[in-house]
């Protein structure tokens, strides 16, 4: 026969409470406490590309859209999108009153520098999703097209933060 030590009964009782707190329901909001390892090498996404980094600075820098729990994209600095019917032109319309930490406004320039010298340069990902694109033009301080060579089922998805963050025009590399 086996006795129930004090030990036992709090592991138990801790496997127990544990158990609840994996059936509870989903949620959105709140706080999550982790460890990241290794330490990200850096925090400049484009020009380190690893998980550690992207997971860290994914969360410090913005990109053009973030996704929803559904894998959903949602705006973020393009409040709005739209795509021809052929597949080749994609026209981002950017929020406005957006500023950098020092005071300048995010524009359009900001985007063709992001895409067209810092990702196109450095980022190996992103060039991948680039060589699909012919140009990117800043229409106006608020619109940006970017016109592709062929049709790119997955263009949509390297603007995400974690990605394909955005950085100043003012910028040099």
């Amino acid at each position: 026969m086996m006795m129930k030590t004090p030990l036992a009964t709090a592991i138990a009782a801790l496997a127990l409470t544990s158990t609840f707190a994996i059936a509870e329901e989903p949620r959105s909001g709140g706080t999550i406490n982790t460890i990241i390892q290794p330490e990200p090498p850096g925090l400049v996404l484009g020009m380190v590309q690893n998980a550690p980094t992207r997971v860290v600075a994914g969360n410090i820098y913005e990109g053009l859209l973030r996704y929803s729990t559904d894998l959903e994209p949602v705006p973020q600095l393009a409040e709005s999108w739209n795509v021809s019917d052929d597949g080749l032109t994609w026209t981002f319309h950017l929020r406005e009153g957006v500023l950098w930490h020092d005071g300048e406004p995010f524009t359009s320039a900001d985007v063709v520098f992001s895409a067209d010298v810092f990702h196109r340069e450095l980022n190996p990902s992103a060039r991948a999703v680039l060589q699909h694109v012919e140009s990117i033009e800043a229409t106006d301080d608020h619109t940006v097209v970017f016109t592709l060579s062929d049709p790119f089922g997955p263009f949509l998805l390297s603007f995400e933060a974690g990605t394909f963050t955005m950085h100043g025009a003012q910028a040099s590399l």
